[in-house]
């Protein structure tokens, strides 16, 4: 079945989904100029779950219809101005709660949203109004990523009508994907995003994909190539996380975000509100990879406050951050921590990945912020935020 030719630049571009014969499990995925000049098939397991039908939907469909707010424009899980600008500071919550790097395990999900009393046993939410904050790494080494974002984005689109919020902050892993860095993607995780083709029957819009994109798309083993379709600037699953993530949020006095933020990102006006508006932007394809997520001391990449013991300097860099930001704490992951959720520089950062995903090992926990104290949730009981406080 070939589908929409388009001219992109000066060749003429033709994708094309073949149908393997019923009783094959294989899908062929080609790309070529004029009659496809490639066939390649797509193996995956028969053992993957249930396929999400919504993955190869076209990109207006999955996003949260546009609702009009006083506070903005709600699109997805993201509020807007009516210039662009992502909403970033909301007020102090009754309760929040932080979990961090998940990677492709659902069943580690589950157990630390029950920890934090807000899912139920459909999946559904029943934290009232709780302020859930996941801080990134949703993808990667796990191969149920598509369900941990379901189920992510479920609750972001339910939590409102009880009154609660949840936060969904873009990972390293997250912007690697959209760059079509796979170095950390199990064979499940192509497996099961080549089985949404098959599974749907929906064929991806490519009228709008810049040459450059399918040329390298075409250079791609032919398993990688509807992972790469849906998480490419503009594609599905990237738009999906331009309309729901961010790389910093701040609820009351607490500044969430992956890796960590240096005064050197946080010193002009808005400057958290200017890169949650320009990465949505290159999520979208409509522009390029904010100069500010580029290099391993980004938000999402810096470790400088995830050391074991932060160095005085690391605390003092931290302390002018919060100073510059009008907050009291910061809340981090990308670095899992030997000792779980723990807080350093005087409770001035708190550390919540735990490498609760199986690729680590690690156990599921999760910080509570309250207006009077902090805690830790763990499997074995609550436990008070000073019981973990390493420097």
């Amino acid at each position: 079945m070939k589908i929409d030719s388009r001219a992109h630049g000066r060749r003429k571009h033709t994708c094309a989904i073949v149908r393997a014969p019923p009783a094959s499990s294989s899908h062929a995925l080609a790309f070529g100029s004029g009659a496809p000049e490639l066939k390649l098939d797509v193996q995956w397991p028969r053992w993957l779950g249930d396929a999400l039908g919504w993955l190869l939907q076209p990109a207006a469909a999955l996003a949260k219809a546009v609702n009009d707010s006083d506070l903005g424009t709600t699109v997805g899980g993201l509020i807007l101005s009516a210039t662009g600008d992502v909403k970033t500071r909301f007020e102090a919550a009754e309760r929040l709660v932080a979990i961090g790097d998940i990677h492709g395990d659902v069943d580690a999900l589950r157990v630390a949203l029950k920890l934090c009393n807000v899912l139920g046993p459909n999946d559904e939410w029943v934290g009232g109004k709780t302020v859930l904050v996941q801080v990134g790494d949703q993808l990667d080494r796990g191969d149920t990523e598509l369900a941990v974002l379901r189920l992510l984005y479920r609750l972001q689109d339910t939590a409102p009508a009880a009154g609660g919020k949840v936060h969904i902050l873009l990972g390293n892993h997250e912007l690697m994907n959209v760059e079509h860095d796979f170095r950390y993607v199990t064979q499940g995780g192509f497996a099961e995003f080549a089985r949404e083709v098959e599974k749907t029957g929906r064929e991806p819009d490519l009228s709008k994909v810049p040459t450059p994109v399918i040329e390298s798309i075409k250079a791609m083993p032919q398993w990688m190539r509807p992972r790469a379709l849906a998480f490419r600037p503009g594609g599905t699953e990237a738009t999906l996380m331009a309309n729901r993530m961010q790389v910093a949020v701040v609820v009351g006095d607490n500044l969430f975000v992956h890796g960590g933020l240096k005064p050197e990102h946080v010193t002009e006006p808005d400057a958290l509100e200017t890169m949650n508006k320009n990465t949505r932007q290159f999520l979208l394809g409509k522009a390029d990879k904010p100069t500010a997520l580029r290099g391993g001391k980004s938000p999402v990449w810096m470790r400088n406050f995830s050391r074991p013991v932060p160095e005085t300097s690391d605390c003092s860099m931290l302390t002018r951050t919060l100073q510059l930001t009008n907050t009291r704490r910061m809340i981090v992951g990308h670095t899992p921590q030997a000792a779980g959720v723990n807080g350093a520089c005087s409770g001035r950062v708190w550390r919540v990945d735990t490498g609760m995903s199986s690729a680590y090992g690690g156990i599921p926990e999760a910080l509570e912020i309250t207006p009077k104290r902090v805690r830790i949730l763990t499997p074995r009981g609550v436990q008070a935020g000073n019981s973990r406080m390493r420097r």
